[in-house]
């Protein structure tokens, strides 16, 4: 019983962990426009560094992550092009064509999407708490956006853009639920990195040096967005999910957007309007109401969940 109570904790301590290290990224990414990188060249960046960090890391310590099946190298293809490279390059080019609020609301209905299709695909049961919590942090998400205030002019492909975007997102959240039965976090994350890193030499058509690799302060940029907001709350993402399961830790990650004006307050002196404290207050009720169990659901929780993650690669 204890022991389910702290793996529970660790899987929310970690997703909380995750919300913030991708919240650093709008902070980092200010840093990366000012050298002049286009938010495909970022994105190129982030995962190539991150791909080399994790390539030299797994060939020196953990060789054993190289041994999976077809089967499962299968899934982690499609984690990594739909879920990892499909997400980043969906909401890059969204933001061409809508305001960050928009764009941003968009991204985070994939928490509906992953809970529906977790009733839908693994007929999962889903309590009255864990909607009203979802209801909360949609609703949260919604004020935070700063889209109630009234947006104008949106574009059609954007919102399509947008929405495929949380699709994707979704997948990732579900596929990683799967992968997670056979593979270790790190071996999820590593892969993912690796197809993601792959596909898009493919997409940008092989232009890597498009980049000023020369340049020592695109090293620097390139490995704070690789590690902080890439590495760790990757990791940190999947061990979520491999605690708690793909929906709960989806509904967690919303954390990310209350996290985001604190940083972008003390980093960039943007204060955030009331409704947008309002929403992120909102988004916190919901994390802590999906926290409120009584010892029955623990026990019924540990008794449906078995124990995924030991003796894996």
């Amino acid at each position: 019983m204890q022991k389910v109570q702290m793996q529970r904790w660790q899987g929310v301590g970690a997703v909380l962990t995750a919300g913030t290290g991708y919240a650093c990224m709008s902070i980092l990414l200010k840093g990366a426009y000012q050298l002049g990188l286009g938010p495909i060249q970022v994105i190129a960046l982030q995962s190539w560094v991150a791909s080399i960090l994790l390539f030299s890391y797994t060939v020196i310590f953990k060789r054993e992550i190289f041994k999976i099946s077809g089967r499962m190298l299968g899934w982690l293809l499609l984690q990594g092009v739909v879920g990892t490279m499909g997400t980043s390059l969906l909401y890059a080019y969204a933001l061409m064509f809508l305001p960050v609020s928009v764009a941003i609301l968009l991204l985070y209905l994939y928490p509906a999407l992953v809970l529906g299709a977790s009733v839908f695909l693994w007929h999962k049961q889903i309590g009255q708490k864990e909607l009203a919590a979802l209801f909360l942090a949609l609703g949260g998400t919604t004020l935070a956006s700063g889209i109630v205030s009234g947006v104008s002019g949106v574009a059609w492909v954007g919102i399509l853009l947008g929405l495929t975007a949380a699709i994707g997102y979704a997948v990732f959240n579900l596929v990683g639920e799967v992968v997670l039965a056979e593979v270790s976090p790190l071996a999820a994350m590593c892969f993912s990195q690796w197809v993601c890193a792959v596909s898009l030499l493919i997409v940008t058509k092989g232009e890597i040096m498009s980049i000023p690799w020369q340049d020592v302060h695109i090293w620097e940029v390139g490995l704070l967005l690789a590690t902080i907001a890439s590495i760790i709350p990757f990791y940190m993402t999947l061990l979520g999910i491999e605690r708690l399961g793909s929906d709960q830790a989806a509904i967690l990650s919303t954390f990310e957007l209350p996290m985001t004006f604190v940083l972008a307050a003390i980093f960039l002196k943007e204060f955030p309007t009331m409704t947008q404290w309002i929403g992120g207050g909102f988004v916190l009720a919901g994390i802590l109401l999906l926290n409120w169990r009584n010892k029955k659901n623990e026990e019924t929780s540990n008794k449906k969940r078995p124990d995924l993650y030991d003796g894996r690669v």
